[in-house]
């Protein structure tokens, strides 16, 4: 299915969103959820988390997301196998996956190929743990070469069952009888898809966790975690022992052993810069109050984390 300029106008102009080149891509992403959610394989075993998770699961649309997060489920399928056993079945698993996206790519009109050794379609991390999938399309308002990415996990320690919920669109909060009428050959662009996802406890652990590994700082990861702890009431400490377990559990891998190490000698720090384009809305004055309090969660955590690894010897396995 390809997205005509005049459905994208329709959506901003109902919803009042300028940005029309996120509004584009908003429509594709709710397009492979339906499409990945139809494959009974993949509704099984893969788990949707993330910043695109919080948006259409949980909070609404505060800001865009630009990709997909998903973790594996079956992480008992690792318990007691040698490293070319894992690898072996990571690779089996990651063919599976990547040929559900060749296919769901031919039908949504995308450029995607299941090629392992083009980093222009797959990025590899981790000893193949991690996975990053491109997909590539002509996008009608910026008329450039864009991708999105579908991003997995396939090793992760849960703490928190998972949840049924409603991926919803765009239009979600608005009466959608109009479109439906208008373009009836687009109605699966309104449709929400059911999947499972994160508890959004999971997500805030994961969120802090990712200011305290990721290189780099990204502002959305805070303005996210503000918006869990005003809308679902629940604070960063609330998760401050998760947060340490999955921290530890990550640093089995060199990069992100590095990156905490930097970490802890650069304080990450908010700072909005371009992905100020990507907010709906303006962000409170209560934002900067919780900042304040928030980097102070963050020095303890980092203070904890480098007390742990302290004298730790330097992971073997390359991220």
């Amino acid at each position: 299915m390809k997205i005509g300029k005049d459905i994208i106008n329709y959506l901003a102009n109902k919803t009042g969103i300028k940005q029309k080149e996120l509004i584009e891509k908003d429509i594709l992403l709710q397009l492979l959820l339906k499409e990945l959610t139809g494959d009974e394989h993949f509704k099984t075993n893969y788990v949707f988390k993330g910043g695109t998770c919080l948006i259409k699961c949980y909070i609404g649309y505060y800001r865009f997301s630009e990709d997909l997060d998903f973790s594996w489920i079956n992480q008992e399928m690792f318990t007691d196998k040698t490293e070319k056993q894992i690898r072996k079945q990571l690779s089996g698993e990651i063919n599976t996956l990547g040929g559900l996206l060749e296919d769901t790519a031919e039908k949504l009109d995308l450029d995607f190929k299941l090629d392992k050794q083009d980093r222009h379609y797959l990025e590899f991390g981790g000893s193949n743990r991690f996975v990053t999938f491109k997909l590539w399309y002509d996008s009608i308002e910026l008329k450039t070469r864009q991708f999105t990415k579908i991003q997995v996990n396939y090793v992760e320690k849960f703490k928190h069952d998972f949840k049924e919920m409603q991926a919803k669109n765009i239009l979600s909060d608005i009466d959608t009888r109009e479109f439906k009428f208008l373009y009836p050959e687009a109605a699966e662009v309104l449709e929400n898809p059911t999947i499972l996802a994160y508890d959004i406890r999971e997500i805030l652990s994961e969120k802090i966790r990712a200011i305290l590994m990721r290189r780099g700082t990204k502002a959305r990861d805070y303005i996210d975690i503000y918006l869990i702890q005003k809308q679902a009431n629940i604070e960063a400490e609330d998760v401050e022992a998760q947060v340490m377990e999955k921290t530890k559990y990550m640093m089995r891998y060199e990069k992100y052993w590095k990156n905490i190490q930097q970490k802890t000698k650069n304080k990450p720090k908010f700072k909005l810069g371009d992905e100020e384009k990507l907010l709906l809305k303006p962000l409170d004055p209560q934002f900067h109050q919780f900042l304040k309090k928030f980097n102070k969660t963050i020095d303890k955590l980092l203070w904890l984390k480098a007390k742990i690894a302290k004298g730790k010897k330097k992971p073997c396995q390359v991220g």
